[in-house]
């Protein structure tokens, strides 16, 4: 019963306009009051342990004149006291800016739409996951996910999630039985998502 109930939990989170980052999820779930208070809203993920932890390095609170986080071409600069630091976008995993958790990957900067809580799998925007568009009518095109933390990042299809999930045959033989759109609407990933919990996908 348990089960089903946090299944129903996961299920009803997807692709929020405004997604919560993982240090506030954290923060939310697991942590004290006086814990909160000790995330920063920017900072940098030097790596991905970084991110799945919920705390960047070189982090602070709010955006000033003293303190803030730029993106110019392949580069991430972070000016904090007023000193800037440049970190190339290869050499890191991503960055925080205003409570919202990026990963960079190819030089793009892909917004983290969705990393449900105790699975591997991460969901990505490519640009701000900011307004309160109707997501149910937007296509795979927009969105991405990879299969962890470290794996490449592919545009969400159902092929895709076929491909890169091919070692797990059960998971594979239960997405073939549902019937997803070839240009897969965000409004399905709760298809996808209830098997992939029910196979104990990794």
């Amino acid at each position: 019963m348990k089960k089903n109930i946090m299944m129903i939990g996961i299920l009803a989170l997807p692709f929020l306009a405004n997604a919560q980052t993982v240090a506030t999820t954290l923060a939310t779930n697991n942590t004290t009051t006086a814990f909160i208070s000790d995330i920063p809203l920017n900072g940098i993920f030097l790596n991905a342990d970084e991110f799945e932890n919920g705390i960047p390095e070189m982090g602070f609170d709010k955006k000033s004149k003293e303190n803030h986080i730029r993106e110019f071409d392949n580069k991430v600069i972070l000016i904090e006291n007023a000193e800037k630091t440049k970190f190339a976008k290869s050499e890191i995993w991503g960055f925080r800016k205003n409570n919202q958790d990026y990963r960079t990957f190819n030089n793009e900067d892909y917004a983290i739409a969705y990393a449900p809580k105790g699975l591997s799998v991460i969901f990505y925007k490519l640009g701000d996951v900011t307004g309160q568009a109707n997501i149910k009518d937007e296509f795979a095109g927009k969105y991405y996910f990879s299969r962890n933390s470290q794996s490449a990042i592919y545009p969400l299809t159902a092929a895709n999630i076929k491909e890169v999930f091919s070692d797990q045959i059960p998971f594979i033989e239960a997405i073939s039985k549902v019937k997803l759109s070839d240009e897969m609407p965000i409004h399905e990933m709760d298809k996808v998502l209830a098997e992939y919990v029910k196979n104990h996908v990794n």
